[in-house]
């Protein structure tokens, strides 16, 4: 039996952008764009985290933007290889700390109705519905609103 190398959860980077459009090719059907991506890390507002092994690449990231006493998860992906593995946990974990350091006391994310292993993953941290918007993704599918308090 080999042993797993810990998960390192750190700030994102520049030359972390190309893995991060990756990951985002692969989990969203309305990616952002490295360009996008690039904005993101130099947003005061940002928090922007990677996991992976150490000398790996990225297996996840998560960008939340946090202001006025409140954070938002804004996205969340995980490698396909690397999912049931804790990489979500642990960069949802990391980016709530830092926002409450920030002074947020309370995040806030969207979800799609039909992602129920998202919803799932979500309210096992503690988020729980707080309401729902209409037609809120470019595809017209609804988003459920999702908070929990820091």
């Amino acid at each position: 039996m080999t042993d797993t190398p810990p998960l390192l959860v750190r700030p994102a980077r520049e030359e972390d952008l190309d893995r991060l459009a990756a990951l985002e090719a692969e989990a969203f059907p309305d990616p952002w764009t490295r360009e996008l991506l690039a904005e993101e890390l130099l947003q005061p507002q940002a928090i922007v985290l990677t996991a992976g092994r150490p000398g790996g690449p990225a297996e996840g990231y998560v960008s939340l933007r946090h202001g006025g006493g409140e954070a938002e998860i804004l996205r969340l992906a995980v490698d396909s290889a690397a999912r049931r593995r804790g990489v979500a946990r642990a960069l949802v974990a990391a980016g709530l700390a830092a926002a409450s350091r920030a002074g947020a006391a309370v995040c806030h994310l969207e979800v799609r109705t039909t992602n129920a292993g998202a919803i799932a993953f979500y309210e096992t941290l503690g988020f729980t519905a707080v309401g729902s918007r209409k037609g809120y993704y470019r595809d017209g599918t609804d988003a459920l609103v999702l908070a929990k308090e820091l």
